[in-house]
């Protein structure tokens, strides 16, 4: 009896002890640098947050917070587009290891192609009024897809901060769910970017959509006018319930991305998400796996 007692406490030990390796690589493994690393590194560039439709600060601070609690950014600015486009700017740069600077856009409901064009109203300030020379953003939804438009329409100007890295959340590129709800447009030019139905596409073996809404042959007409050297992280999601989508955008309609950029810019990656959390706005806002995969990207690399 005292032997078997002898031989389960040593099996204890030793599970005990495997579980604190695991637990000490782990850490290592996810350990972020400080504030104080990035500043040495990447001292004055700040990392923009663009959120989407009906949406505004609340769903970028998530991953904002997470960044200064973790020491890998600094607050900087908050920036107003007002419903009529005038800016308004709060906080500052000065001094400032990694800021960053969220953009509210006041009328959430404008669309992405009118985000694009007040996104270069903001670029042209942080260029002249705070020297702002590169930059790095996160675009979710709508935020993402005007990222992308505003980067082809304007690209490397002698007078904007020139793009670094770019990470796209539940970008709509080629298309956005028509799943009738109460919360999207019906009318005007904005509700024809709901062109989508669950399954109707498809990426073909080029990574080419067999469908070309509207939006995406925009897109696909100015790729050439993206800047090349820019990293870009695309974040998908797919809720694994048979539609193939995290339930307001296609996995096809995000990844069609690729065919656009993949070989055209410096670095292209992709991160697919599944399940509940893969869901099209707790994918920005409350998953964890994204979370941690944009820090690495954005500040860490």
């Amino acid at each position: 009896m005292k032997k078997r007692i002898e031989i389960i406490i040593i099996l204890i030990s030793l599970v005990l002890l495997s579980l604190g390796i695991i637990f000490i690589n782990n850490t290592s493994f996810d350990k972020l640098p400080s504030t104080k690393a990035i500043a040495q590194k990447n001292i004055s560039t700040p990392t923009l947050f663009v959120h989407g439709w009906k949406a505004g600060l609340h769903s970028e601070l998530p991953l904002a917070n997470l960044a200064v609690k973790t020491g890998v950014a600094q607050r900087g600015l908050i920036i107003k587009v007002s419903t009529s486009g005038r800016i308004y700017c709060h906080g500052s740069l000065t001094g400032k290891s990694a800021p960053e600077i969220l953009v509210k856009f006041c009328n959430y409901n404008a669309g992405e192609f009118k985000y694009a064009r007040w996104l270069h109203q903001v670029m042209m300030i942080l260029k002249t009024k705070y020297g702002v020379t590169h930059y790095n953003a996160i675009g979710h939804s709508m935020g993402a897809y005007a990222l992308v438009a505003y980067n082809e329409m304007y690209g490397n100007q002698a007078n904007l901060p020139i793009l670094n890295k770019l990470v796209l959340i539940a970008g709509p590129f080629d298309g956005i769910l028509n799943r009738h709800r109460w919360n999207q447009p019906i009318t005007g030019k904005v509700a024809k970017l709901w062109d989508d139905s669950i399954n109707q596409n498809r990426l073909l073996p080029n990574g080419r959509p067999q469908i070309i809404h509207a939006e995406y042959r925009y897109l696909l007409k100015r790729v050439t006018n993206f800047p090349n050297q820019a990293r870009v992280l695309n974040i998908y999601g797919n809720l694994d319930n048979g539609s193939n989508s995290d339930g307001t955008v296609s996995v096809t309609s995000a990844l069609s991305l690729g065919y656009l950029l993949k070989n055209h810019v410096k670095g292209y990656q992709v991160m697919g998400n599944y399940g509940y959390t893969a869901e099209h706005t707790l994918l920005n806002e409350i998953n964890n796996n994204v979370k941690q995969r944009i820090l690495k990207f954005i500040w860490c690399s």
